[in-house]
């Protein structure tokens, strides 16, 4: 089996994924081992590479499978709306756990169930230059759900 695979789920790990936008109009894609990439206060190197982040749109890579656990406790969210590729909106719901903001992107991490019988999941980290960035909010996870009524106001 090579290292590199995960699973039988044919994504390989340890290989960053990097959208850019073209001049012009149009996006490539760049794929390069983990080890080379590094996302960097002005953009991000793709081994002796740089690419300024104007024209990065976001960049991924897959991790290693984990097991999902059968127990669901409930977690505060983050609801992070960005810039889709055809310029509409694009919302996740991400766990709190799996988001952070740095000074030049955002990172979410997200899972897709992989095995259901072996009970893994793979998991994507994601980075989102902050221009592709719309909002984010963070929800509390004893929030209510939108079948729940809001609370009547105090002064009210």
């Amino acid at each position: 089996m090579d290292p590199v695979r995960t699973l039988d789920t044919g994504i390989a790990s340890g290989v960053v994924t990097v959208l850019i936008d073209e001049p012009g109009g149009g996006s490539s894609t760049i794929q390069t081992p983990a080890a080379d990439f590094e996302a960097a206060e002005r953009g991000v190197a793709i081994g002796r590479r740089f690419i300024p982040w104007h024209r990065i749109r976001r960049y991924r890579w897959d991790l290693p499978p984990k097991e999902f656990a059968d127990e669901r406790r409930v977690s505060a969210q983050v609801r992070l709306v960005l810039d889709g590729e055809n310029g509409t909106a694009e919302e996740h719901l991400v766990s709190a756990d799996g988001f952070e903001t740095a000074a030049f992107a955002v990172t979410m991490l997200l899972e897709d169930v992989a095995d259901i019988a072996g009970g893994t999941v793979t998991v994507r980290r994601v980075g989102i230059p902050w221009h592709h960035v719309r909002e984010y909010e963070r929800i509390p996870a004893d929030a209510q759900t939108d079948g729940e009524a809001p609370p009547e106001r105090p002064d009210a």
